[in-house]
């Protein structure tokens, strides 16, 4: 089975028969963490989460890309400086000599050890759209080739609307085993459905998502805007 954790398609009807319970609470509540002292809400959570880990996920990886890129190699594993040399050997010749010394100065600076370490051969994912409409999926969208590429040059003068004109904004929607996603926060899956479902009954709520990583190829299916 494959769930859905925005709009908890795959999810089965006893999880939700269960969250209809607390339909009361969750008119009246805007935040996850008030229910942190509910037991019925946090066990519900528990199980949720464990069903889930026995399953497959939805994840939705925000990116600006050549279509044919992904049609053709899925999302593939690189380090930053395999991509970084893959960018300069199919994309410098739109900049000028001094535009290309200044992208490679700025990426000398910005990706050092430290951000190697936490970027380089992993696949991040959202597991909700949300991050369409409160701005952060914006710069993954709008800027070609992902952080690994625009973050240190897209403001820079002339720069920035060069990398806009390369690829074109998508998401790619991903079937995921949650079991090879790194997350932050306990029990996510549990905690991402429960605050859905909350923004269901109550459209004020506050939907939980968070970013997850794992270091696997993927064919995705790619979702235009």
């Amino acid at each position: 089975m494959t769930i859905n954790l925005e709009n908890l398609e795959g999810l089965p009807k006893e999880f939700i028969s269960e969250l209809k319970k607390f339909d009361q609470i969750f008119k009246t509540n805007r935040f996850l963490e008030n229910y942190e002292n509910n037991e019925s809400i946090n066990n519900l959570i528990l199980e949720i989460n464990n069903y889930c880990l026995q399953n497959k996920i939805i994840g939705f990886h925000y990116t600006n890309a050549i279509e044919s890129d992904i049609i053709e190699n899925g999302m593939i594993i690189r380090s930053g400086t395999e991509i970084r040399n893959n960018f300069m050997e199919r994309f410098f010749h739109l900049f000028d000599y001094n535009e290309q010394e200044l992208i490679k100065e700025k990426w000398l600076s910005r990706f050092g050890e430290k951000d190697t370490e936490s970027r380089d051969f992993r696949t991040f994912f959202n597991f909700t759209k949300d991050a369409i409409f409160n701005g952060g999926a914006e710069l993954l969208l709008e800027y070609y080739g992902g952080e690994q590429i625009y973050f240190p040059i897209f403001s820079l003068p002339k720069i920035g609307e060069k990398l806009k004109k390369i690829g074109k904004p998508m998401i790619l929607k991903c079937t995921l085993d949650p079991n090879e996603i790194k997350t932050f926060i306990e029990n996510p899956w549990g905690k991402i459905i429960v605050s859905s479902y909350n923004k269901k009954v109550n459209p004020e709520a506050y939907l939980v998502d968070q970013d997850g990583y794992q270091k696997k190829e993927l064919n995705p299916k790619i979702l235009k805007l």
